[in-house]
């Protein structure tokens, strides 16, 4: 018999991968060399641009976000503190893989592509605290403003002068300017650019949270990956050969369930 329930699953990845393809659009990152952008208010906390989200990253092939990150019930960190607690040093190294990292998204229109509308940038800590130290200096006021703020750019390298002490290979690095003028985020005249304004989505459209289940499956596949699916127990009797088919639509039936059907060990 079909299992359904698989090929439902199959679907929901295809649907999935599609919708994943098309949240990628929302996001943005520095291409190599100078870039201007403008961080505007977020939409669902107009209080602070910034969003901070904590990922396990490649766990089992996949990236997901944290559930500790808004204080909710985490299965992959409850098994990162028990390897923690072990004392094993092979267990906390385990530990120490697994936990999660923490990346600042925040919402942004970049210079010269207005009409994509508003895209979230993501970055580490370095480029975290640059603008944190811009945006409280007073002397600048509230960048993120509608009508008065300032645009900032965005100096990245791939390759850089500092280096790893260990491996010798170079650091990316990302360098942050504001401008010294005050403007609009777009030209208040172009009516299609200020709609654009309106269609911030919700960051968590784009990482959403998966259920406690999910979670829990992924870590213990991360932890156990060759555990192969359960095998039955004993070889399947040979079949004899079928019968002729009865013609009445019961029988037939029947024929077909003996046929397919597995006998027990």
């Amino acid at each position: 018999m079909v299992n359904v329930q698989k090929l439902a699953d199959r679907l929901k990845e295809f649907e999935d991968g599609a919708k994943a393809s098309e949240y990628a659009k929302l996001l943005w990152k520095p291409k190599e060399g100078s870039q201007t952008v403008r961080i505007v208010p977020y939409k669902f906390n107009p209080e602070n641009p910034f969003i901070e989200l904590k990922f396990y990253y490649k766990l089992a092939g996949a990236n997901y976000l944290a559930p500790c990150t808004f204080g909710k019930p985490d299965p992959i960190l409850e098994v990162i503190e028990s390897l923690r607690s072990s004392g094993s040093n092979e267990e906390k190294e385990i530990a120490a893989k697994l936990a999660p990292v923490t990346r600042t998204y925040v919402p942004v229109i970049v210079r010269g592509e207005e009409e994509l509308g508003i895209r979230f940038w993501g970055f580490g800590v370095s480029v975290y605290k640059q603008l944190l130290k811009l945006m409280t200096n007073a002397k600048y006021g509230d960048i993120t403003s509608w009508t008065d703020g300032r645009d900032i750019d965005v100096e990245f390298h791939k390759e850089s002068t500092k280096k790893n002490i260990v491996t010798g290979k170079s650091f990316p690095e990302t360098t942050i300017l504001c401008d010294p003028n005050v403007t609009p985020v777009v030209n208040p005249t172009r009516r299609d650019l200020m709609d654009k304004l309106k269609d911030q989505v919700d960051i968590l459209t784009i990482f959403p949270l998966k259920s406690y289940d999910e979670l829990k499956a992924a870590v213990n596949k991360y932890l156990n990956p060759d555990m192969a699916a359960p095998v039955s127990q004993g070889e399947p009797a040979a079949q004899s050969p079928a019968a002729p088919v009865a013609a009445s639509p019961s029988e037939v039936a029947d024929e077909f369930a003996k046929f397919f059907k597995t006998p027990t060990a």
